[in-house]
């Protein structure tokens, strides 16, 4: 019987959090890999404008919060979803709206069960799959720096996304992949470190029989 993505029986988030606690561990000690380089000489400066954003440090934050902040994460893969959390240390308290309805869970960082249980309903595919654009194209020229701003109690360096104002190279071989008339388009906010503090996207995705489908997603990181 089919079911919808954020309404898993308990034994498939079972496997789904023991796949996520994998991917954290190794977050935080893995070597950052550099996506394929297909530009000219002369295209490289503005391929490696966005070599400094870690998309992997959200998730690290959420697993290994150093800090208290507020999270927000909203999505339309799948159906909407919006999701909200108070994030310290020492607790994690979070609501989630979903196609399923209202949920909220508690976790407490002395007791491992409770934590990563709420740590794994705070992530789920759509972060899964916006993570994993940026990472597909931050060092390519489809990402270029717009400067710095404070933005949600950080130092941020801005950079604007955008694949259709990529160099020929670089949009030949995204839409290589993704299919001609997809995209990627929005705002995101990084600390000195890459970490993401605030993220805006608009995504379009081919489809081979109903055009482009179009996905939206939010995110920020405010801190307390």
């Amino acid at each position: 019987m089919p079911f919808r993505r954020d309404c898993q029986p308990s034994f498939l988030k079972r496997a789904l959090l023991a796949a996520l606690l994998a991917l954290l561990a190794g977050s935080c000690n893995s070597a950052k890999n550099s996506s394929v380089n297909t530009t000219s000489p002369d295209e490289k400066s503005t391929a490696a404008a966005g070599d400094r954003i870690d998309m992997n440090c959200m998730s690290d934050r959420i697993a290994r919060p150093p800090e208290a902040f507020h999270y927000s994460f909203k999505s339309t893969v799948g159906g909407p979803v919006d999701k909200e959390a108070e994030i310290t240390p020492h607790s994690m308290d979070i609501t989630i709206q979903n196609q399923c309805g209202s949920h909220q869970y508690h976790g407490v960082r002395s007791d491992e069960d409770s934590w990563n249980r709420t740590v794994l309903n705070l992530s789920g595919n759509g972060i899964t799959v916006m993570t994993a654009r940026v990472d597909s194209i931050k060092s390519t020229s489809s990402v270029t720096r717009a400067g710095t701003a404070p933005v949600n109690g950080y130092q941020t360096t801005k950079y604007s996304i955008d694949t259709m104002s990529a160099n020929s190279s670089d949009l030949q071989a995204y839409e290589a992949f993704f299919g001609s008339g997809s995209y990627e388009k929005g705002t995101i906010w990084v600390t000195a470190d890459g970490c993401p503090v605030k993220l805006v996207l608009d995504e379009g995705r081919k489809q081979a029989s109903s055009g482009v489908e179009k996905v939206h997603f939010e995110m920020d990181m405010v801190k307390r």
